[in-house]
């Protein structure tokens, strides 16, 4: 168990896994958060801008929930964030759909190789074992 400072609010809290937040403050954020989806929803092409100024939320937390996919661009906007394999606009989210189909088929080939590797062992170190003469 691990005890740390609340970036919130500063007060003392069990940190059970990756959170920064006490349970209240992650509470307000829910909160905070439901705000501004149902402001998005009632003004799908306003500006983020706006919509930071109109919640009273910081750009950086607005940016953390699109890319976490919690929030998302209108579709045709010209606003989203840069992918962050190639740069190309995207409207949610790190990566974009090629990035990630990248990303996906490079781990897929990573975790198929290893198996190869192995069998390839085992007939050398069957070679290799030691025997006894009768």
């Amino acid at each position: 168990m691990n005890v740390t400072n609340c970036r919130g609010c500063g007060r003392l809290f069990n940190q059970l896994s990756n959170e920064q937040l006490c349970p209240n403050c992650m509470e307000k954020m829910d909160e905070k958060f439901e705000v501004v989806k149902k402001f998005v929803e009632d003004n799908p092409n306003v500006p983020v801008e706006t919509v930071a100024k109109e919640t009273e939320t910081t750009m950086k937390q607005l940016n953390k929930w699109i890319r976490e996919e919690r929030l998302t661009f209108a579709p045709g906007s010209v606003y989203g964030l840069p992918c962050e394999c190639c740069g190309k606009t995207i409207p949610t989210g790190k990566y974009c759909d090629e990035c990630k189909k990248k990303l996906a088929n490079t781990l897929q080939s990573v975790l198929d190789k290893p198996a190869q590797k192995r069998e390839n062992k085992r007939i050398i170190a069957d070679k290799e074992k030691m025997r006894y003469i009768k």
